[in-house]
């Protein structure tokens, strides 16, 4: 099995320890060094660099080294035929759910409150009315496999959840709703909004005023998915009129995120430079080999969110 990496974060010692300890028998290049025409199977990417301009015949799936597959779904560079298959770490998960777990913490204590009374060297009386983890409602948009993993940790840690999800799902401790009315009914009063969907014409946008106006006052965006499902103006109405508390945003619109964005300078606004979840050694390696001996056997690959041909041996 010949495998290239292109992805900068998987140029490491530790990435590549555990790739060869998964894969000990695959022959692993990075991009940079692959010269020129050659071929190779399986090619793992969080999107293509810029000057790959061709992929060969000899490729058989793209892995996405990443939970998000938008931009390698909608990259002409890539052959319909060619599968996509998506990254499948614990570890990412886990990462992701301390980041919602973090937020949602900083809401059940107030923490934008108490930091701006700290530097006004003044303590006002604190809100009694959600200081329990039973008082706190959460609603979790997207139930893929991170944000399974997020509602059910937040479920499991005594926070009230509510999830919604394009299609119907049953998840134990979790109010599962879908559709246009279950996204009213999911984020009505909720006190935190998760978002974990992924980038879809429908998703656009979605965290908009008219998803603000249904939370409960002073409510937290935690935004995890992508940046073009935050209406950026409206949340800026919404922080300003105090009608939402505060934003937890690890992604933009435009990465990285430009100097003289507003963003930067909000006393309301906690940013993460889109590394709430980022892929572990191990469990990258893992998700790579399983995608490996899958395309081996001709089984179909973990995983996996745009079908294509698989290309025999």
């Amino acid at each position: 099995m010949r495998i290239v990496i292109a992805d900068p974060l998987a140029y490491s010692d530790r990435f590549e320890h555990a790739l060869r300890d998964a894969l000990p028998s695959a022959r692993f290049i990075r991009w940079p060094d692959l010269p020129e025409g050659a071929d190779y199977d399986l090619l793992v990417a969080w999107h293509l660099p810029k000057d790959m301009t061709a992929l060969p015949p000899s490729l058989r799936a793209v892995f996405c080294f990443g939970a998000g597959t938008d931009q390698l779904l909608d990259d002409p560079r890539i052959p319909a035929d060619v599968p996509i298959a998506r990254l499948q770490d614990q570890g990412q998960a886990e990462q992701l759910l301390d980041y919602a777990m973090h937020a949602v913490f900083a809401r059940l204590q107030d923490d934008v409150v108490v930091r701006a009374d700290q530097l006004a060297r003044f303590w006002r009386l604190p809100d009694q009315q959600n200081r329990t983890r039973g008082s706190l409602r959460v609603a979790v948009l997207g139930l893929g496999p991170l944000g399974l993993h997020v509602a059910q940790g937040l479920s499991a840690a005594g926070f009230p959840v509510s999830a919604w999800s394009r299609t119907p799902r049953s998840i134990d401790g979790v109010a599962c709703l879908y559709g246009d009315d279950g996204l009213s009914a999911c984020v009505d009063g909720a006190d935190v909004v998760v978002n974990l969907l992924p980038s879809r014409p429908e998703t656009k946008g979605i965290l908009s005023d008219r998803l603000f106006s249904r939370l409960a006052p002073g409510a937290y965006v935690v935004n995890l998915g992508r940046g073009d499902h935050l209406d950026e103006e409206a949340l800026r109405a919404a922080v300003d009129r105090g009608r939402l508390g505060a934003a937890w945003l690890d992604v933009f619109s435009v990465e990285p995120l430009p100097p003289e964005h507003w963003f930067w300078r909000h006393e309301r606004i906690r940013l993460t430079p889109h590394r709430a979840g980022l892929p572990t050694p191990q469990g990258a390696a893992a998700s790579i080999a399983a995608v490996a001996a899958a395309l081996e056997q001709g089984r179909a690959l973990p995983g996996l969110v745009r079908p294509g041909r698989l290309i025999e041996n």
